[in-house]
């Protein structure tokens, strides 16, 4: 076993296609496996707010483990993730090629494909993910590379709102101009 090494993180591709990717009772076991290792460890405990959260709601359990969380009082964890990658690509000394295989940002797209799935996701959660408030997200950008032209395509006419220094374009703009 090696960790800590030169060599870059390796994302292994997300099986959204099998049935076992929407198993609430597996993703539950692997949200447990990682965020176990995550409570041994710390070394991420500055990044988002996800892990924070995730360390209090363990250190305030009865038995201060994993063991006496309940599985709903992940959903705060999940939710405060702005899927950044920072916890994967520079922080995570357990990311494959490890064996612990350990890949926070594709486990928070499991947890919500799954809410996505039973339906328990409002209107507006479907159509804004959370990292566009916080601008491109690696991991968004990898899977839907037009990321930054959802909030126009989804409400079109929408006040126009100035993006960050990053860029030059406007938030949204006329609905039938091109991104």
């Amino acid at each position: 076993m090696s960790e800590g090494g030169l060599g870059a993180p390796e994302r292994h591709p997300i099986p959204w296609q099998d049935p076992e990717f929407y198993d609430e009772e597996k993703l539950d076991a692997e949200l447990r496996r990682q965020f176990d290792i995550c409570h041994g460890c710390r070394r991420c405990h500055n990044l988002c707010d996800s892990f924070p959260l995730l360390f209090d709601l363990i250190d305030e359990a009865k038995s201060m483990e994993l063991d006496t969380v309940a599985s709903k009082d992940f959903k705060p964890v999940v939710d405060a993730c702005t899927l950044c990658d920072m916890c994967f690509m520079t922080k995570c000394p357990y990311v494959p090629p490890h064996e612990f295989n350990l890949d926070v940002p594709h486990l928070m797209l499991r947890y919500r494909a799954v809410e996505l799935k039973k339906g328990d996701v409002g209107f507006v959660s479907n159509k804004f993910p959370k990292p566009i408030a916080t601008g491109n997200s690696p991991v968004l950008l990898r899977h839907y590379p037009t990321g930054r032209h959802a909030p126009e395509t989804a409400l079109p006419g929408r006040q126009c709102r100035r993006l960050p220094a990053l860029t030059e374009m406007p938030l949204c703009q006329n609905s039938t101009a091109k991104p």
